[in-house]
């Protein structure tokens, strides 16, 4: 793509971001982008076909791509490896201002819970993935389900990110996977003493 559209498409989703950040989904119109971007209305209409679209490629372009781990590394690592990256998402100033309105928007727009379910659907299956790999290697518990899983690492995430008080940086992660890991291992240790 030429780098002066690239750059154009750049500043609209940087003034439909802010909106959205500043006054949620209501305050994303295409005329209050035009105002906040200086770029002229027909231009939007060149590149998106509506508001919900623009919007739509908002959500899509800042959403968190979570991407398999090395095959070589041990699995406590690519663990971490993975919790590190949504830590990295929940710090990336754009996304942590978005997931409000991506939260609530979900609930009111079919495509944005469809990327959100794309998005989610994604991250599972790298979850997953990976947990085969700790079950093979003795370090997961037969029998995990997913979406527990995915709520044991980033429901702590989310929920430092929602109340504010936490600070969510690299030794938080480290600490959550740690006591996933604990957890794993006295769950282990249970299985065989009563076997």
């Amino acid at each position: 793509m030429d780098a002066r559209v690239e750059r154009t498409r750049a500043t609209v989703r940087r003034a439909a971001t802010d909106l959205l950040v500043d006054g949620g989904p209501e305050a994303v119109t295409v005329d209050a982008v035009v105002a906040r971007s200086g770029v002229a209305k027909s231009t939007i209409y060149r590149h998106w076909e509506s508001r919900d679209d623009l919007l739509n490629d908002v959500v899509r372009c800042l959403a968190p791509h979570v991407e398999d781990p090395d095959p070589d590394l041990p699995f406590a690592e690519a663990l971490r490896q993975i919790v590190q990256t949504v830590v990295a998402a929940f710090n990336d100033p754009d996304w942590s201002r978005v997931i409000p309105a991506v939260l609530m928007l979900k609930l009111h727009s079919e495509d944005i819970a469809g990327i959100d379910r794309e998005m989610h659907s994604q991250q599972m299956d790298v979850l997953e993935r990976l947990l085969e790999r700790g079950e093979r290697e003795g370090l997961v518990c037969p029998g995990w389900e997913g979406q527990e899983v995915a709520a044991a690492l980033f429901g702590p995430l989310l929920f430092a990110h929602v109340g504010g008080d936490t600070a969510i940086d690299a030794g938080f992660g480290d600490r959550v996977v740690e006591r996933f890991l604990a957890c794993e291992r006295a769950q282990a240790a249970d299985h065989a003493s009563n076997t």
